[in-house]
């Protein structure tokens, strides 16, 4: 995990891990790519089968949160990983906490209780778009060039395909849970930015136990302010997808995602953006019984082929140099 061109190793990042490492994509990274993909696609069908059970959305997510928090607690602990310095984690825990998972994870719960998982996970692969185009104005260093440009068009008009026809069709509880998802990933999008500018340090499992616990105060204060309920409900399967989400996609997944990300570094990590919502679909088809349009098929491409172009506009991005930190706009937007 050191530079080949160093004796010494790298930055330590707050999971233990150098914040450089030399490329070594292959086979084995792209596979645990795919899996990471379907652990991460399919938590949509798995939220909304939780909040179709009778869990109230904010609680289910604050719940989930700080129960995936205290998990990388013990990981971080037993794994006698330093504690990373506070003023490290104050960014991530605003940005990271408040807005791509805290935000972003209530929205996204709240818009699952009308939408179904396939479709929020196809919207929420607009994630990187909606990035790019704030990073454009808000990031000096962003650059697209026309390639960019065009993907970020094409998959714009995607999104644009799967929220239109109910706009137009005058559905107001329609098109209320697409809406919600969306300023879900405008949050995240938000998040990820601002965290790009300010963040100074390589994130590791210190911050991200940090980003969950803020995640899940935030959360879990909404959730009372909206006079939710203060119980999760009787539903035989709340309780089973609670624990399919902290293990599978939060514990599990995050895991494989530092793998991935500090041994081939963040353009590999992201690919799993193509596999999140082509499993979201297929989980909620085959094992809930949701149904899938054409038009969101057809939307699914467009954003897909959106985000190829974005990533041949901004080129082949090497993963980062020796001292410099990873960070949150390198990261897909998950099922948070």
């Amino acid at each position: 995990m050191t530079p080949p061109e160093s004796a010494r190793p790298g930055p330590r990042s707050g999971a233990g891990f150098p914040a450089s490492a030399p490329p070594a994509s292959g086979r084995s990274d792209l596979a645990l790519v795919v899996l990471l993909g379907i652990l991460w696609g399919s938590a949509f069908p798995v939220i909304r089968a939780g909040l179709v059970g009778g869990a109230p959305p904010l609680l289910f997510a604050a719940v989930r949160y700080a129960l995936t928090a205290a998990a990388i607690v013990g990981i971080a602990g037993a794994a006698r990983i330093p504690r990373p310095r506070w003023a490290d984690v104050q960014a991530p825990a605003v940005f990271g906490g408040l807005l791509m998972i805290g935000t972003y994870g209530g929205l996204l719960y709240l818009g699952e209780e009308t939408t179904t998982g396939a479709l929020a996970a196809i919207l929420t692969a607009s994630a990187p778009l909606a990035s790019a185009g704030l990073g454009l104005r808000l990031l000096p260093s962003e650059r697209l060039g026309r390639w960019g440009a065009g993907g970020l068009l094409v998959g714009f008009v995607g999104v644009g395909v799967l929220v239109l026809p109910q706009l137009l069709a005058g559905s107001p509880t329609g098109v209320v849970g697409p809406l919600l998802v969306l300023a879900a990933v405008l949050a995240f999008a938000i998040g990820s930015v601002l965290l790009r500018r300010t963040q100074t340090a390589a994130p590791g499992l210190w911050t991200l136990s940090f980003q969950f616990a803020v995640a899940a105060g935030f959360v879990g204060l909404l959730s009372v302010g909206a006079g939710e309920p203060a119980s999760l409900g009787t539903g035989s399967v709340v309780l089973p997808s609670l624990g399919f989400l902290v293990v599978f996609p939060g514990i599990l997944g995050y895991a494989l995602y530092f793998r991935i990300h500090h041994t081939s570094g963040p353009t590999t990590a992201n690919v799993v953006g193509y596999v999140n919502p082509a499993t979201g679909v297929l989980v909620g088809l085959l094992v809930f019984g949701e149904t899938v349009s054409g038009i969101e098929v057809g939307g699914l491409a467009l954003i897909a082929l959106g985000l190829f172009l974005l990533q041949k506009g901004r080129g082949a991005a090497a993963p980062p140099a020796a001292g410099r930190p990873l960070t949150g706009s390198d990261e897909q937007a998950s099922d948070s």
